[in-house]
């Protein structure tokens, strides 16, 4: 992986985002007809999502709201008309708009419906017509922010479509986990400052708030044997995850950088190499390179599986890169790295996901800490993988693995989930 490779990644998989990435593209695309038909009065919205989309929004909060409900996703973005913060779209929100939910909600009629594509698990398809009689029909497609197509009054406007994402995507991948390790290795990471910075910020929040609760889980809390007893060291990261976690899975106005498409990762991903760092007083570079580790870790997993998962891809991908993390820091070697990684996969692979809620704050933060155990258990050389069942000796086939579970055995599953939730 070159410096160009990593660059490109790094830009399509960091994104900004306000609550729960799938509630949040609810927001997005009322936010878009409102805009477009801003001058006219809102009569009725019919929104069409994915079934895999639909199980990720219908039970998270909505940002400022502190409780679900897509209809009030729909009124908010309705009200704010913001299209240009994307993802962020909740970020503006105030009492005020909160006020005017319930009674913008009687006065338009609101129409949610999902079904299965056979070609994307994102679709969502949003219908707003005015008592003046304008329309507008607006399509995101396989990525939460990728606008394919807006059409008002039967005319098309590129100019709110934001370009295809899959090309940018799929042209730049990881094909091998060595490629991870040697840029790590190497550590010359220029044009990654965004990706440092954006870590900085993420953990500082996550300390913000710890402090608020208690304050008694902040790295320099540790004792210097809690530092060396692992199931103390990982009980600490869970705080640091857990907590942001809960703010926006509940609804509160909490702005954070998923990764991968997901804000949970984008947590567990980023707060992990900074909790650890802090830890164990690294140097810059000792950081940036276990940042870098970490973040390229989560999206190879993230990678081999569809962005709406049947299994957990926050909580996979949050494990994998947290074993990773503690066993480079510890001093393990390149294959200890990998064993790692196919440790907590061998433990973890059936881990499901039974759509957004705020008990995934304990998905993703048990995850870690499952990992901070697995690159312990492989340090200690106890354990390693015998290659049988799916876990096989080469880490990147069980990877791939993971990604054929999930996207093709299991892919029928989600029907009967949904249908359980």
């Amino acid at each position: 992986m070159d410096k160009i490779t990593a660059k490109k990644i790094l830009e399509s998989n960091l994104t900004k985002t306000m609550g729960c990435t799938d509630i949040g593209v609810v927001g997005y695309i009322a936010s878009i007809g409102a805009y477009i038909l801003r001058n006219s009065k809102i009569k009725s919205i019919d929104l069409l999502m994915s079934e895999e989309l639909y199980k990720n929004s219908v039970n998270v909060g909505v940002p400022g709201l502190r409780k679900s409900g897509l209809d009030k996703a729909l009124a908010l973005g309705v009200l704010l008309k913001n299209p240009k913060k994307q993802l962020s779209v909740f970020e503006s929100v105030t009492n005020d708009d909160i006020d005017q939910i319930e009674s913008l909600l009687s006065a338009i009629k609101v129409t949610i419906k999902h079904k299965k594509f056979i070609d994307t698990v994102i679709y969502e398809e949003l219908y707003m017509t005015t008592h003046e009689g304008d329309e507008v029909r607006i399509i995101i497609k396989d990525f939460y922010d990728n606008v394919v197509s807006v059409v008002r009054n039967g005319e098309k406007l590129p100019e709110y479509e934001k370009e295809a994402l899959i090309g940018r995507v799929n042209k730049y991948r990881i094909e091998t986990y060595d490629e991870i390790y040697d840029f790590v290795a190497q550590g010359d990471f220029e044009g990654l400052e965004e990706l440092f910075n954006i870590a900085f910020i993420q953990y500082e929040n996550a300390r913000d708030e710890i402090k608020k609760q208690n304050g008694n889980f902040l790295a320099e809390n540790l004792s210097k044997e809690q530092k060396s007893c692992f199931h103390d060291l990982s009980n600490f990261l869970r705080e640091h995850i857990e907590v942001p976690s809960r703010k926006r899975m509940i609804g509160d106005i909490y702005t954070v950088y998923g990764v991968a498409g997901s804000g949970n990762l984008g947590i567990g991903t980023l707060v992990t190499p900074m909790f650890l760092s802090d830890v164990y007083a690294l140097s810059e570079l000792e950081r940036q390179k276990l940042i870098v580790l970490s973040f390229y870790t989560s999206v190879y997993i993230k990678q081999e599986m569809n962005i709406v998962t049947v299994l957990c891809g926050t909580g996979h991908a949050t494990g994998c890169s947290s074993a990773a993390c503690l066993t480079f820091v510890k001093g393990g070697t390149r294959e200890q790295v990998k064993d790692s990684i196919n440790l907590y996969l061998s433990t973890s692979m059936g881990f499901v996901c039974d759509g957004a809620k705020v008990s995934c704050i304990y998905k993703v933060s048990f995850a870690a800490m499952n990992g901070i155990i697995a690159g312990k258990m492989v340090l200690d050389q106890s354990v390693s993988c015998d290659g049988f069942g799916l876990n096989k000796t080469d880490v990147d086939q069980t990877i791939r693995n993971l990604g054929k579970l999930n996207n093709e055995i299991l892919n029928s599953a989600n029907k009967g989930i949904i249908d359980l939730i």
